[in-house]
């Protein structure tokens, strides 16, 4: 039997199997584990030792984690799940997708590989698929936690669970009574934008909510240094709880593969005003809805020859009830 059968026959059995296990089942196929446990199904290989501390998203309604257990099995495994009430294998597509991403999971001519870096291999599953909703790295959280701790020390951040909404998916990251502020970051390298651009991710974003002035920081970063969730959080004091519940919601807990991974800021943020004359779309521009078949608006705003204020004198000046200046 040639590659490509043996490849199409192992996700015709992975999907067999799966769709006919019970909730709390696993069936043990060769030298890999198929089970389901609640909502989620997916497939397991032993570590051979060590627990691996990962939790990342390899696409959307998956999850690669390390496990010490399956139902009713001990030892050390990786586990790539999907939660199959969010996942429909009635549709082709969908369907396709989900028996590629296991089949290549338990494939053993990629098991070294897959053992030795599960996070390169997560990252080339959504390069593959094209998924780009799924990018699991933490620079984002990490770039609204430092806005955090420097809204904290200046006085304006007083509540972080009523006024730090980021991984609440709010419409801003920060709702402050004086004003809004929408925290943008960009890896540098990143093919997803380009340098001095914004991607705004829906109508609503740069849209003033309560009649307060909007602001957004645009923090430009880079995948090495020593900026971490766990730096960023390490001498929070009382409010860590709140504020590690938070990250919880965005898919980051302590003690994850992504806690450690540092960035540093390539340069200090700027601040930009939302006015009337930055560039943006709004819900006005749409009085009637979005046309037909349209159900989501991504855009890409240019940060070019647009007046802004350093993060650090923008802070400065609104601490001390003073406006901000903003330049070209």
């Amino acid at each position: 039997m040639d590659g490509n059968n043996q490849q199409e026959n192992l996700k015709k059995t992975i999907l067999y199997r799966l769709d006919s296990l019970a909730p709390g089942a696993v069936f043990e196929y060769g030298d890999f584990w198929l089970f389901r446990q609640g909502n989620r199904a997916g497939a397991a290989i032993s570590t051979g030792g060590e627990l691996p501390v990962i939790h990342v998203h390899p696409g959307q309604s998956y999850s690669l984690d390390g496990v010490d257990s399956l139902p009713g099995l001990a030892g050390n495994y990786l586990a790539l799940t999907v939660d199959m009430a969010e996942t429909d294998l009635n549709d082709p597509v969908k369907r396709d997708d989900f028996c590629s991403r296991m089949a290549s999971f338990v494939q053993p001519e990629l098991r070294g590989e897959l053992l030795a870096d599960p996070k390169a291999w997560a990252r080339r599953i959504i390069e593959m698929s094209g998924d780009t909703v799924s990018d699991t790295r933490p620079y984002p959280l990490i770039a609204e936690l430092v806005l955090v701790n420097r809204l904290r020390a200046a006085g304006l951040l007083t509540d972080v669970a009523g006024q730090y909404r980021g991984p609440d998916k709010s419409t801003h990251d920060f709702e402050l009574p004086e004003m809004s502020l929408e925290c943008k970051s960009r890896l540098h390298g990143d093919r997803a934008s380009k340098a001095g651009e914004l991607v705004v991710s829906s109508e609503h974003q740069l849209s003033r909510t309560g009649g307060k002035p909007l602001y957004v920081v645009y923090c430009p970063m880079e995948e090495i240094g020593d900026l971490s969730l766990e730096r960023c959080v390490r001498d929070f004091g009382e409010p860590r709880a709140v504020l590690m519940g938070k990250l919880a919601l965005a898919g980051f807990v302590e003690g994850d593969f992504a806690w450690q991974q540092a960035y540093r800021m390539l340069e200090e943020p700027r601040v930009y005003e939302i006015d009337d004359k930055f560039p943006r779309i709004t819900p006005a521009q749409f009085p009637g809805g979005f046309p037909a078949g349209i159900t989501k608006l991504v855009y890409h705003v240019s940060l070019r020859n647009l007046p802004y204020c350093p993060l650090d004198a923008f802070i400065k000046a609104v601490a001390a009830g003073e406006t901000p200046v903003f330049s070209v």
